[in-house]
């Protein structure tokens, strides 16, 4: 999730930059449709699309269109096991459209402008044209759609998945740019800092809260976007919670906890986890059931011992949470008329 971010981090940089995305994949692959990354022109490469694999070739093709500045479509065949293809051989059973396209003025500002809607918390439908290269749309729920787009918009959903969709003899790279998912973390104890570290480096923004100033502070947590102190109260008057944020609730004091989860479980949140066993949150809601969408214990089950291992067991699934279907985790659908 973070490459996307950190080409929306390197767009306002000095010089020539083509912008690379994977646009239809068949069979299997490193990264899905969608995946993207931003080459410099003195070579340096912000995000990945293989393993490693097939970026040495795609260097010499964007060289390419630094010269021409126009837009071109390169297909690689994964499938090969030998190096008669395109020189790698990397066997891995599928075939890789990758789009690429010079960076415009315009494009830098459209992109800028889709990053600040996401930083807002509003997600964004792009769509390109790949009969007419060069051709795109930014379409923002409630708002103007922008970008250099000619005729009519299709109808479409809002979708987590991308793609293609091909209509009167047009082909239409589609793609959901969702904001960035923050996680919360109520608790500024030692088990919370493996559990900050590895969930920054997924691409979560974390926000860490505690009371206690002696433990919430920035040496502790240097990969939190934000610490804020405070008690239960104080704290949940400071925050303003959304669709896509996740909340750890693990201050090891039964009532701060009792008082956290008593607030934040009539949120609109995508994820609520409760450290410890299923009875002490039961006892935590005064309730005998464990609701729908709080995860309690928190963490997927791989036998984890020890804050590390727990800190990757919840986080993977957050992932899993953060991936499911748009259908499952958003209820308004909507559409774009022609």
């Amino acid at each position: 999730m973070e490459d996307f971010y950190q080409i929306l981090d390197v767009l306002h940089d000095p010089g020539e930059k083509v912008l690379a995305t994977i646009v239809a994949v068949k069979g299997s692959a490193y990264k899905k449709e969608g995946s993207s990354c931003v080459f410099l022109a003195d070579g340096t490469q912000i995000g990945m699309l293989s393993a490693g694999c097939l970026e040495e070739d795609l260097t010499i093709k964007v060289r390419e269109v630094f010269e021409t500045q126009e837009a071109t479509i390169v297909q690689y065949d994964m499938r090969m096991e030998d190096d008669l293809d395109w020189g790698h051989g990397a066997g891995c059973n599928g075939t890789i459209d990758i789009l690429l396209e010079p960076v415009t003025e315009q494009l830098i500002e459209d992109l800028h402008m889709v990053k600040e809607l996401l930083y807002h918390q509003k997600p964004v439908i792009g769509l390109k044209k790949l009969n007419d290269l060069g051709e795109y749309v930014f379409i923002e729920e409630n708002g103007e759609p922008f970008g250099n787009w000619s005729g009519p918009l299709p109808t479409i959903e809002f979708s987590s998945k991308s793609g293609i969709n091909t209509r009167d003899g047009s082909s239409v790279f589609q793609q959901t740019f969702y904001p960035k998912p923050r996680l919360i973390v109520f608790g500024a104890g030692a088990d919370a800092k493996p559990l900050v570290s590895l969930a920054a480096e997924i691409g979560f923004t974390v926000v860490v809260c505690d009371w206690r100033g002696a433990l919430c502070q920035k040496e502790h947590f240097p990969a939190a976007a934000l610490l804020i102190e405070g008690f239960p109260k104080d704290l949940l008057n400071q925050i303003s919670f959304s669709p896509y944020d996740f909340v750890v609730i693990m201050t090891h004091q039964f009532k701060k906890d009792q008082e956290l989860i008593s607030k934040i479980i009539h949120q609109n949140i995508r994820y609520l986890g409760v450290l410890g066993p299923k009875e002490r949150t039961r006892r935590l809601l005064n309730s005998k059931e464990i609701p729908t969408g709080v995860f309690s214990p928190m963490g997927t089950s791989i036998g984890a011992k020890g804050p590390v291992e727990i800190a990757v067991s919840v986080v993977a699934e957050m992932i899993q949470v953060w991936r499911k279907p748009a259908h499952e985790r958003v209820e308004l659908l909507w559409t774009i008329p022609d």
